[in-house]
């Protein structure tokens, strides 16, 4: 059974999840913002979306997520979890924002190091 630390941080990252949603359509997808950010506007939303745009570019909210998830899977113990968690933090805006591809991996293996139980696996390696 799950603790409760556990659907709590996963409620948490469902917020975020919707959060990061909220963003994608309302300011990168939203025709007012596309009419507005034209290049010519001085708007400070402008910048962010582009801002933004260049991250979802050069793809670094995913290498960030895999940074954190890649590690976390060899590394046990609390740190292990939380550097996994962190990696799923990542990953949802990647997810969202138009790197599926590398997210897609990051979510998996941090999602894997999160099912993996620290205790089988010490007993094991210790017999």
């Amino acid at each position: 059974m799950p603790s409760r630390r556990s659907l709590v941080l996963f409620a948490v990252l469902g917020v975020w999840l919707a959060l990061c949603y909220t963003l994608r359509f309302q300011l990168m997808e939203n025709a007012h913002w596309v009419e507005v950010c034209d290049g010519k506007s001085a708007i400070a939303m402008c910048d962010v979306r582009a801002t933004l745009g260049r991250v979802i570019h050069f793809r670094l909210l995913a290498w960030a997520a895999l940074i954190c998830s890649v590690p976390a899977f060899f590394i046990r113990g609390v740190n292990g979890r939380k550097l996994a968690w962190l990696g799923l933090f990542a990953t949802a805006p990647a997810l969202v924002l138009y790197t599926v591809t590398p997210a897609v991996f990051s979510a998996l293996i941090a999602a894997l190091r999160l099912v993996r139980d620290d205790r089988h696996s010490a007993t094991a390696s210790n017999a």
